[in-house]
């Protein structure tokens, strides 16, 4: 997701899409800073189960996986609220998903890609085993 602030307006964009929003004359990007962008990944869950009704667990993962958990852990790496929510993210994102269907996504996916996403998916069940515990 890439927040950028330029004369007025600031533009959002998410998979894809571009919003532009206009700011109120005189007002200052701070605006910007009350939004809770790291809580973005709830609203992806939910859009996630959408997909996998209307276009299957192929695109469903490809989706929430292969675009949305790689780019939320690099955002992470450079911001604390982003890494807090992380853990969450991933494990709340692979919950409803078919383990087989899991299985049978990571391989098709390349060897740097799927790797990235095994350490994601593999630390997210491990802390939240230990959290159960």
């Amino acid at each position: 997701m890439l927040v950028s602030v330029k004369q007025g307006a600031f533009e959002l964009t998410t998979s894809g899409c571009l919003a532009r929003c206009a700011l109120p004359p005189g007002a200052s990007s701070d605006i910007v800073t009350g939004m809770k962008f790291h809580k973005i990944w709830v609203q992806q869950c939910r859009a996630t189960r959408r997909i996998k009704r209307r276009f299957g667990a192929e695109s469903a993962l490809d989706y929430l996986l292969g675009e949305k958990l790689l780019i939320f852990a690099e955002t992470a790496d450079q911001r604390p609220e982003f890494a807090a929510e992380l853990p969450r993210f991933s494990g709340r994102g692979v919950e409803r998903l078919q383990p087989i269907e899991l299985a049978g996504y990571l391989t098709t996916l390349k060897p740097p890609r799927r790797k990235k996403l095994q350490k994601l998916l593999y630390v997210s069940r491990c802390s939240s085993s230990h959290q159960a515990s």
